[in-house]
């Protein structure tokens, strides 16, 4: 259930959270700060499509979709499991981005999921969202 509404919210940042889900957000949110010691200014940059080249935002990003169970052991996007708990509301926009951005290259699995979210980003950015 957890996987279920973090990543609903990962995909559609519009989406209004109850007072249950924003606690869920700002667990994995604190959680995944004090794994990788990243700063909140680089967060809220990346949230407005600034992606700063930070090893600690990039390993941020991975612990967020590591969290919510959409990583292989292997280090790649589990597209199918990402694309299984979409809501219903958000499969016509989100499906397209997760299929076509999959797992992007990079020099290490926080490299790899940097670069996906970014794909996420650029081609529609209603499938970006980070807590």
């Amino acid at each position: 259930m957890k996987s279920f509404i973090v990543f609903g919210f990962l995909v559609c940042g519009a989406m209004a959270f109850t007072e249950e889900q924003q606690q869920l957000m700002n667990s994995l949110h604190a959680e995944c700060v004090s794994q990788t010691g990243v700063g909140e200014d680089v967060i809220e940059k990346a949230k407005s499509g600034d992606f700063v080249e930070d090893p600690k935002l990039k390993c941020y990003m991975k612990c967020v979709f590591d969290e919510i169970g959409v990583i292989t052991d292997d280090g790649k996007i589990d597209v199918e499991g990402a694309l299984a708990i979409l809501p219903d509301e958000m499969k016509d926009f989100a499906t397209p981005v997760i299929t076509k951005c999959g797992t992007q290259a990079g020099a290490d699995v926080c490299e790899a999921i940097f670069n996906t979210l970014k794909c996420y980003y650029d081609m529609d950015k209603r499938a970006f969202f980070l807590p």
